[in-house]
């Protein structure tokens, strides 16, 4: 279930529907396929941004280089974001910001599954 409310239009303009709320739990998983770091996804998507819920394996490692900024909140498990010239360890509780067209790619720790929350501009499909 989401939630929204409607923004109040000038009289020319057509009220659009905002998304306030997104319940995942009505959403379903879908696959999700990257070299190194299949796994699965919940996706929504609200005034040009795309919000998922991702589900990577223990040890995952992203094989292909990302250039897409993004914002994200670690939920469960621990991985580490590689960029040329440094790297960052993530972990339970922490949000991260990785600056659009910096180049990046992960790699989750073993033992459990990482679980983020992550948004990022894209065009909706």
């Amino acid at each position: 279930m989401t939630s929204e409310t409607t923004r109040t239009a000038a009289p020319a303009e057509t009220a659009v529907p905002t998304l306030v709320g997104i319940d995942f739990d009505t959403i379903p998983w879908e696959k999700w396929h990257k070299p190194g770091a299949d796994g699965r996804v919940k996706i929504a998507y609200s005034q040009g941004l795309r919000v998922r819920l991702m589900e990577l394996p223990a040890g995952f490692n992203e094989e292909e280089w990302c250039t897409r900024g993004h914002q994200g909140y670690v939920l469960r498990g621990e991985f580490t974001i590689h960029f040329d010239d440094r790297s960052v360890a993530c972990r339970p509780g922490m949000g991260f910001i990785i600056p659009g067209a910096e180049r990046h790619r992960s790699q989750g720790a073993d033992g459990e599954p990482t679980v983020v929350y992550v948004i990022d501009e894209v065009p909706a499909l």
